[in-house]
């Protein structure tokens, strides 16, 4: 058995130093010398650094460097890589690989931690352990984050259907609370309520001369806000609703905004509404021009729309890719 570690950064790689977490260069191998005391395991593993950031300031052309280096060693004869990651932005760069890489692969695990390893509540050492036993035992292709809740046993999920983080909090969770599988102590149980295809044939490629920026304008809407101009070279907009699936569709400034999207040919999206009973704010969407997604993550919507604009094969908003939309209907 032989697995890859590459390291990132984050708060799994970092070092408190006063009132400040910051990188440190020998904490990932830290991290490899806790698991081997822990486990007394002897699966040969090779490490390699493309780049060390706190996750925060990731963008487009970091995710470009992550993506070649897994590209560049998805073939070798590895069972399985380790990627360790800062988890503030862990969510986004699970969901551009997964859609880059599929769910015919050999498993790639996005480790995180919530707290630098030296600290008691640190969940970074149990997440990087289940992802080597996951690799070990061959529970499953493609990208996956394992992680652990406080209080709870670790849970696997895909790579493009975890939800973003809600404020002040290090939980993780799959969109409908419906990981991939969990550990139940040392015994891994499938989640046998999705059906998520292995073997996948739809995805992306890596789009071509990135730069920082995504060109996705994403806006959470709120009561009363000020809708921004849109800045020149924005590719599409994304619109996170209401828990109910509405939006502030009776404002004059949102109205003005979309109007000014329609006219430059700006094509607006909507995630957070799902098939079911629509509240009549939601009737003028279509008027409005606002496309509404199928039920997906907005991390997973934001990335794919990066993707689905900058690719000379688009496969249009409305189909599924690597099973990133989910069934459940709202009742």
């Amino acid at each position: 058995m032989k697995i890859l570690v590459i390291f990132t950064g984050g708060t799994i790689g970092s070092t408190l130093s006063g009132e400040f977490i910051s990188p440190d260069a020998d904490k990932p191998y830290r991290l490899i010398e806790l698991y081997k005391k822990k486990t007394d395991s002897r699966i040969l593993m090779d490490t390699i650094e493309p780049y060390t950031i706190l996750s925060e300031n990731a963008d487009c052309v970091t995710y470009e460097k992550l993506y070649e280096c897994v590209k560049e060693n998805l073939n070798k004869d590895y069972d399985g890589i380790i990627i360790t990651h800062g988890s503030d932005t862990l969510q986004y760069t699970a969901a551009m690989l997964n859609y880059l890489l599929g769910n015919d692969t050999i498993p790639i695990m996005l480790v995180a931690s919530n707290y630098v390893l030296e600290d008691g509540r640190s969940n970074g050492l149990d997440n990087f352990t289940h992802a080597v036993d996951f690799i070990e035992n061959h529970y499953g292709r493609g990208v996956f984050v394992p992680y652990v809740n406080a209080g709870e046993e670790c849970a696997v999920h895909r790579g493009n259907r975890l939800m973003p983080h809600l404020p002040y909090s290090d939980l993780l969770y799959s969109i409908d609370n419906e990981p991939y599988g969990r550990y139940d102590k040392d015994r891994f149980i499938y989640n046998d309520t999705i059906s998520i295809p292995d073997g996948d044939e739809d995805i992306y490629e890596f789009p071509k001369n990135v730069n920082e920026k995504s060109g996705i304008l994403s806006l959470h809407v709120c009561p009363g806000m000020i809708f921004p101009e849109i800045p020149d070279g924005t590719k599409a907009i994304l619109l996170t609703s209401y828990h109910s699936g509405t939006l502030c569709t009776a404002s004059e400034d949102f109205k003005a905004f979309m109007e000014k999207a329609v006219k430059n040919k700006i094509p607006v999206f909507l995630t957070g509404a799902v098939p079911g009973p629509d509240y009549e704010s939601c009737s003028v969407y279509d008027s409005l021009g606002i496309k509404v997604l199928p039920k997906i993550s907005p991390v997973a919507a934001y990335i794919r729309l990066w993707l689905e604009t900058h690719t000379e094969k688009p496969f249009g908003m409305e189909k599924p890719v690597a099973g990133d939309y989910s069934s459940s209907q709202r009742v």
